[in-house]
Parts: structure tokens; sequence; C-alpha cells
């Protein structure tokens, strides 16, 4: 499936320079990567999951769901990541009579 193909049939849609990945690992299983385009040949992987195959629904239906996964745990880790940087702020000794 191309990117357009997983999008119309439910996929997240990405930002710019971030793709889906596909792919088959050992003992057949298929594992939906989010990964960031890093130049021509090279991207990085930002999130992964498995996808988990039911017998109420097809592979299409199954590889989305996967694909909605890793989009949520993407964002998940993006909010995580802003609220440690919003603490960070307030790391340091804390004088309650202003002093060091």
């Amino acid at each position: 499936m191309s990117m357009a193909e997983l999008v119309a049939a439910g996929a997240p849609e990405l930002h710019e320079g971030y793709f889906y990945r596909i792919r088959e690992t050992s003992i057949s299983n298929l594992k939906v990567e989010i990964r960031q385009q890093e130049g021509r040949w090279r991207s990085r992987l930002v999130a992964d999951t498995y996808v988990i195959h039911k017998a109420s629904e097809s592979a299409e239906e199954s590889v989305i769901a996967a694909c909605v996964r890793a989009f949520e745990r993407w964002q998940a880790a993006a909010g995580e990541g802003m609220a440690y940087r919003a603490a960070l702020k307030f790391t340091g000794d804390h004088d309650p009579r202003g002093g060091r």
C-alpha cells in the first residue's frame, strides 16, 4: 500500500517528512513504523507497534488500526517530552529567602 492508500483507508495523515513503513518481522508478524526521513537514503524510527490480527477484521483493517496506535503513541511521546521540557525550568536550588 502507498501512503495515499493508507490515509484514504483511515490511517492518520503524517506531517511532511514522516512516513509509515510496514515490514515483516520474524515468525510472520507485521510491524508498523512511523519514520522521519533524514536525507535521501536514511530515516529515523519515531514510533512503532505490531499489527494485531483479529478474526473479525480484514488484514487491511488490522494494518490501519496499527497505524492509528503508532500515531497515538507518537503523539503521546511528543506531549510527554513537552511536559518534561516545561518542568526543567523548575530545576535547581530553591531558597525561600532568595539567596543562593
